[in-house]
């Protein structure tokens, strides 16, 4: 993950978990999508404010608030693993925004 270029605002993730449901939380407003990064085979979420997601994380492991939608979480999971999917097949060649 070195040559990935690194933000100060930026959290970059590609756990199965934490990236679905801060999707989801990006569906709700409180955060922002930033993209997708493909390195070494391995696809990497970006989201801002960095704070804010690490925050949202621990609220997740902590389960408390906020509360997100479960068909929101859904969505996002189904994204998630269409996206890994993608990338596993060779469908992505580059980083960028998620379409």
């Amino acid at each position: 993950m070195e040559e990935i270029e690194r933000s100060n605002d930026l959290h970059i993730d590609n756990d199965k978990w934490n990236c679905p449901y801060l999707l989801a939380a990006c569906f709700n407003g409180l955060l922002t999508f930033e993209g997708e990064l493909l390195s070494n085979g391995i696809l990497y979420w970006q989201f801002s404010p960095k704070n804010k997601a690490q925050k949202l994380i621990n609220q997740l492991y902590t389960k408390t608030e906020p509360s997100i939608p479960l068909l929101d979480f859904i969505n996002a999971t189904n994204t998630f693993w269409q996206q890994v999917s993608k990338a596993k097949n060779g469908g992505m060649n580059y980083g960028g925004k998620h379409s």
